[in-house]
């Protein structure tokens, strides 16, 4: 299954990748053939670095240490647990001071750009529980 793993995700992404294309079609008609080339490029270029990398990664690997082992699952099943905690709490706090401040209406371009730091900083943090 190990070895299957990787053409079972890039199998997916392109089944996904259509659908959406079809959807996006049906909704959009006059959607520019950049932007659908785009997209599907995009992604298959993402799936292509993905699968290139952990292929890499296992060629370079000279001895059976697995990467992860059982503490090392507890510790970020307890990181993401807490990040939850302080991300719920923190969010709505911020909404909470908006709202105290008269803000009736939050731009979608701040919002994305408060969720990809919030994102950021869970891997990161993901990251950094990995390693210790």
């Amino acid at each position: 299954m190990k070895k299957k793993w990787p053409l079972i995700v890039a199998i997916t992404v392109v089944c996904s990748m259509s659908i959406g294309w079809y959807l996006g079609k049906l909704l959009v008609p006059d959607l520019p053939v950049g932007t659908v080339t785009a997209g599907i490029t995009g992604s298959v270029l993402g799936v292509g670095i993905v699968i290139g990398t952990a292929k890499f990664r296992e060629s370079r690997k000279s001895h059976n240490v697995p990467d992860v082992d059982e503490r090392t699952w507890i510790n970020i099943k307890n990181f993401y647990a807490f990040s939850l905690y302080i991300s719920l709490f923190g969010s709505m706090l911020l909404v909470i001071v908006l709202f105290s401040l008269g803000v009736e209406t939050i731009e979608i371009g701040a919002l994305s750009i408060y969720l990809l730091a919030l994102f950021m900083l869970l891997v990161i943090g993901t990251l950094v529980v990995k390693r210790q």
